[in-house]
Order: C-alpha cells, then structure tokens, then sequence
C-alpha cells in the first residue's frame, strides 16, 4: 500500500513505491521543511533541471509535461535515497520528509502554477500510477549513474557539474518514456 502525505488538507498519495508512512493520522508534511543541507542536494537541483528540461520541450510550464514531471520524481526520488545512503544519521524526521520528497515537489510544482486541490490530487495520482508502471516494466533504468554522479558533485558543492549530469538522467527519462509511450500507443 502506498502512503499518503497529507498537504493542505488533503490526503496525497506518494509517488515513491519503497519505504512506509509512519507518520501519526493527520499530521501533515510541509514541502519546505527539509533542511537546508538535504533540500539543496535532493529537491532543488532536480526542481530546476526537470523545468530547464520541460522548457526546451516547449512547456512553458512544468506541470505541462508529464515526462518531465515524472523525470522530476525520479531524480527526487534517487536523490532522496542516495541522501539517506551517503548520511546513515540522518534522523527519523528528516527520512521521512526525504521519503515524501518526490510528492513534496511535486506538490510545490503544482501550486506554482496555482491548481486546484481536485486537480492536484488527480495529478498526483496519475503520475503515481505512471510512476509505478514505468518502474514495473523497467523504463526508468539507465538513469541511476548520472543522478549517482550528480550526488556526488552536489554533495561536494560543485553545483554546474551536478545539474549537467542531473540534466543528463532527466533527459534520458524523459526519451524512455517518449519511446515507451510511443510503444504502448
């Protein structure tokens, strides 16, 4: 069963598939609240690479483009794992905002551009159904060494050669999903 994170009072559904909602009932997530050291190595970087991508699509928006909507999960979500990896300690409350880290953004992109709760929440599920088929029928692999890299250099500060190599797995999701939809058409 997948989680739910509770934003704007409104139960979300979690896009990540791994991981569990420990979360108490009610209890909401703010998508702002990681700290400044995950933010800036998980959900920041790849908010800005998956719009810089969806731009050069010709979305002026990127809500506007569910490849690169869902290219923004998974690197959100990548991120977000390889954070937990590289910092054991990292405590329980700090986890479970990188666990909803992909839903969190999101939801962020998703009130940019000033949507409805109804139409956030659809949203929300179709890219979490999306999400969930492109992971089963493995079109998302290939991705994982650049956002690997991408790590690396964000966790050593060295911001341009993480968003290159960010931009490099985000296109590369983004041309696995044109040709897998093109597949399933």
């Amino acid at each position: 069963m997948l989680a739910r994170v509770p934003i704007l009072n409104r139960p979300w559904p979690t896009i990540m598939t791994q991981g569990s909602d420990t979360r108490p009932e009610g209890e909401t997530i703010d998508p702002n609240a990681l700290p400044p050291h995950a933010y800036h190595r998980t959900v920041g970087p790849a908010l800005q690479v998956a719009a810089d991508v969806a731009a050069r699509r010709g979305h002026k928006h990127l809500f506007d483009d569910m490849p690169a909507m869902l290219g923004l999960v998974d690197l959100v979500t990548r991120l977000a794992d390889l954070y937990i990896a590289y910092y054991p300690d990292t405590p329980a409350d700090h986890r479970l905002l990188l666990d909803n880290a992909a839903t969190a953004a999101c939801v962020m992109v998703f009130q940019e551009a000033r949507l409805d709760a109804d139409t956030i929440d659809h949203l929300l599920r179709a890219l979490e159904a999306a999400y969930a088929q492109a992971q089963t029928q493995a079109v998302l692999e290939g991705s994982e060494r650049y956002v690997a890299m991408a790590f690396s250099h964000l966790d050593e500060m060295d911001r341009d050669p993480g968003r290159h190599c960010l931009k490099q797995a985000c296109e590369h999701v983004v041309a696995a999903i044109e040709v897998w939809r093109g597949e399933t058409q």
